[in-house]
């Protein structure tokens, strides 16, 4: 933790950084260069709102960040760069960040930016539904894309696109001409063709092809498209019709006379609690909370967005069940697009999209890599398989020939590492049972394996693509290697170092002292007996502790205390005690009513100075600095630091 605070303290972030190309270098230690872009990053990030650009500021930082870099290049001097352990933590960290890093960058930040660009406007859409079982075999997926495919062609050669709804599968929407009502971006789980293809239409354009989703075969139109309503809290008066069927012209009057109540100046939730036939919501003075798109019918929607201020209150709204007055209480606004992500990404995780854009990551990898896989490696694997495959004791055959299995690029991965994959991967492995084929099991095996090599492949160019990645590696390996020197120089010397310690606390003693201090005296009775505790009590006011051990309890069986010392500077230390010796606390009952307490200040200790055991916390910490103090110093003197004058003097500001 210590190791993780000093580095985040100093260096720690890594993005915004300058092109190389035109990164000029602000300064050298030991002829080691420090760009520009590399100092002017980190002195943003660790000054946040003070990073003001001031000479003064910049020059306060330069000082700090150039020891910083003296230190390092005493480290590497040190060899500690080569300590094996260092550079497995420093593997560890790289492994553990480049999986989410390359996700982040390449998968969920582009899907969030997607969809939050989408969520700025409302799509109308409608559809034609060709039903599919997830599992359904070629012949009736086949069957399934070629009546989808027929009426877009019909649609297209001028049939109306109301007659050919009647064929869908989706009774409900098929009535009411194939519409499915309003969406925005995220469209369910299992939908995101849907949705990319929706997003791509035109108003009153029918998309070409068939979209599979998870339902089978859709044809799809958008009819409209409007700025996203967003999300708007609501609450509503509400009177129920007696007949979905038909009109009810006593609701109705209802309604009109409430609404009229309303505009003459009857608070609107008082109304809400006293005539609303939504119990639910009376309650709360009529709210339902917040409502998005597409979850109630249209006029009920249309007119809850209508309202164009909070506070402003609608017109009756007639719904299937009855009439409504509504009330707008507040609506989302569109966030900056840095603080909508969090929840999108949130969103993203739980969606199919992320799985589909990995996989088109892995295939584009794939693609610039040129992978190349020879089938006659994979054959041969697989008739060497025996009977065991589908269990626990499988192993692959000794005498397997290593031959190469596949290419990324310039790097060839050969058998016998993808037989031990296979090996070590039983769950996977036995996922095939017994009664599928070894070669589908295989392939489908070796599609995980060479994907995750494909992913290792782009983590190991992260710090060639990303200036920001580049950053942070660089930061947290000089991280290391600043804690380990500065543990070497510093914090084990300095707690290590008894005579030194002794000397500087010597040199130094003027500055370690106490204020005038008292002893305080807390007493507690274990007892009930409040004549015992009152005569314990005034036994003590005038008398030590052992006296009343000796004249009340020789057995220590029910007085016990504690003595500590606190300064007179510490007023919370004595809270209910004067700073005067033998002032005493009420006796008071204990929180559990089981015995009795209270507290005197037993003397009052003068001011003076503190030992080096009374100090030692102290001592060591001000050793530190001056240990830290000398070693920069020193190495000030070893290695020549050359400062770019003018590079420097471009980052002032006023």
């Amino acid at each position: 933790m210590k190791r993780i605070v000093y580095s985040l303290l100093l260096v720690l972030g890594a993005t915004g950084l300058r092109a190389q190309d035109a990164d000029p270098v602000l300064f050298t230690v030991a002829g080691k260069p420090v760009q520009l872009s590399e100092f002017e990053y980190i002195y943003k990030k660790n000054n946040g709102k003070d990073a003001d650009y001031s000479r003064k500021s910049l020059e306060d930082y330069l000082n700090l960040y150039t020891k910083f870099k003296l230190k390092v290049q005493a480290a590497r001097d040190m060899k500690v760069d080569t300590i094996p352990a260092l550079i497995k933590e420093l593997e560890g960290y790289r492994q553990q960040l480049t999986t989410s890093y390359l996700n982040d960058k390449e998968v969920t930040d582009k899907l969030a930016r997607e969809v939050y660009e989408r969520q700025k406007k409302d799509l109308l859409i409608s559809h034609i539904l060709f039903s599919l079982s997830p599992n359904a075999a070629g012949q009736d997926t086949a069957k399934a894309y070629n009546m989808a495919a027929n009426a877009i062609r019909m649609i297209g050669s001028g049939m109306k696109w109301e007659d050919a709804a009647k064929n869908s599968n989706d009774l409900n929407s098929s009535q009411k001409g194939g519409r499915l009502g309003w969406f925005t971006s995220m469209f369910p789980d299992g939908f995101y063709a849907l949705e990319n293809a929706a997003y791509t239409l035109q108003p009153g354009k029918v998309y070409p092809v068939p979209v599979r989703t998870r339902l089978g075969y859709h044809v799809l139109r958008l009819d409209a498209e409007r700025p996203a309503y967003r999300r708007m809290e609501l609450a509503h008066v509400f009177v129920r019709k007696s007949s979905r069927s038909s009109a009810d012209p006593v609701a109705k009057m209802r309604i009109d006379s409430l609404y009229a109540l309303i505009r003459a100046g009857q608070p609107f939730e008082d109304l809400a609690r006293m005539a609303s036939d939504d119990k639910n919501s009376a309650e709360q003075g009529g709210v339902i909370g917040y409502i998005g798109i597409n979850q109630f019918e249209p006029a009920f929607e249309d007119a809850a967005f209508a309202l164009a201020t909070d506070g402003e209150v609608s017109a009756p709204v007639e719904s299937a069940i009855g009439w409504h007055i509504l009330k707008r209480l507040r609506k989302d606004d569109e966030l900056p697009y840095e603080r909508a992500k969090r929840k999108i990404q949130a969103d993203i995780q739980r969606d199919e999209r992320f799985t589909i854009a990995q996989a088109a990551l892995v295939q584009r990898i794939k693609a610039e890599a040129g992978y190349r896989e020879n089938a006659a490696t994979l054959e041969y694997f697989t008739s060497s398989v025996d009977t065991l495959f589908y269990t626990y004791k499988w192993r692959p055959s000794e005498n397997l020939r290593d031959d190469a299995l596949f290419s990324l690029g310039d790097k060839e991965f050969r058998l016998n590492e993808f037989a031990e994959f296979v090996r070590n991967n039983t769950r996977l492995r036995m996922q095939g049972g017994e009664n599928k084929e070894v070669a589908n099991t295989l392939r489908t095996m070796l599609g995980e394996f060479s994907n995750q090599k494909c992913l290792q492949l782009e983590e190991g160019k992260l710090e060639d693509k990303y200036a920001d990645f580049k950053a942070l590696m660089r930061e947290y390996r000089e991280g290391i290697l600043l804690f380990e020197a500065t543990k070497y120089m510093v914090w084990d010397r300095a707690s290590e170092d008894t005579a030194g310690l002794r000397v500087f606390h010597e040199k130094n003693r003027g500055k370690y002292r106490w204020d005038e201090r008292a002893s305080i005296l807390t007493v507690h009775i274990d007892t009930t007996d409040k004549t015992l505790a009152d005569a314990i009590f005034k036994h003590l006011r005038k008398h030590s502790i052992e006296s009343a051990f000796e004249k009340f309890d020789k057995d220590k069986k029910f007085l016990s205390f504690q003595r500590t010392v606190v300064e007179k500077k510490n007023p919370d230390a004595y809270k209910g005690l004067s700073f005067t010796k033998g002032a005493t606390t009420d006796v008071a009952l204990t929180q559990d009513l089981t015995g009795y307490n209270f507290r005197k200040v037993e003397s009052i200790l003068p001011a003076g100075l503190k030992t080096l055991d009374e100090a030692r916390g102290y001592i060591i910490a001000d050793y530190q600095d001056h240990l830290e103090a000398m070693w920069v110093d020193e190495l000030r003197s070893k290695y020549t630091v050359t400062l770019n004058e003018q590079v420097f003097t471009s980052l002032i500001r006023g």
